[in-house]
């Protein structure tokens, strides 16, 4: 079982997220962003991932600036993410079509892994400064919810990491594809807008 925390809200919650971590980081390190959304009512779940990578953890081996990732890692960890699922279903009734799946960087991709091949619709899909796995298996690859799926991609103009050269035709593709994806780019680098892409993300979630 992914170790994982758990900001439930007062009362019964209006809806939830689950908020996946980039590389080198922990289930620590979005706990701040939460309020930032401003999403009365919401509860999130942080999930780490599993290998150790320096200060903190990693869904998948990687070595940038090579953006391909592991396949056997990123494998194991959607397996991970979908005991997780099943894990907050029974334990706590939040059932998929409950939950907004929010992704930064590698939890970006690891978001867009459950979302376009795993087998739950989710309330939302929000992938931050990531990008997508292995795009030349779709469409025969897309999972049997993929179609079901609102997603919400944004990215930086002038990200250093992951550059927006990467990603932006892959949301494209998708959107040729007939899937819900709607794309967004701002003024930042690897990281989030504090401001208009905070907004954006917030609008999403409450629709």
């Amino acid at each position: 079982m992914l170790i994982h925390d758990v900001l439930a809200p007062r009362g019964a919650a209006r809806g939830w997220a689950l908020v996946l971590h980039g590389l080198g980081d922990s289930k620590q390190g979005w706990t701040d962003v939460a309020p930032m959304l401003g999403l009365d009512g919401w509860g999130f779940i942080f999930a780490q991932a599993p290998d150790p990578y320096g200060p903190g953890w990693s869904w998948f081996d990687l070595t940038l600036p090579d953006t391909r990732p592991d396949p056997a890692g990123v494998a194991r960890s959607t397996g991970l993410l979908l005991d997780l699922l099943a894990h907050l279903q029974t334990s706590r009734g939040i059932a998929p079509a409950d939950l907004a799946l929010i992704g930064f960087s590698q939890g970006c991709l690891m978001a867009l892994e459950l979302a376009l091949t795993g087998p739950h619709a989710f309330r939302g899909v929000v992938a931050i400064s990531g990008w997508v796995n292995g795009l030349e298996r779709f469409p025969a690859g897309l999972g049997v919810a993929a179609r079901s799926q609102r997603v919400l991609m944004t990215h930086g103009s002038w990200d250093p990491v992951i550059p927006i050269d990467l990603t932006r035709p892959q949301a494209a593709r998708l959107k040729a594809l007939g899937l819900a994806v709607t794309w967004a780019e701002y003024p930042k680098d690897h990281g989030l807008d504090p401001e208009t892409e905070l907004a954006d993300i917030r609008a999403f979630l409450a629709r």
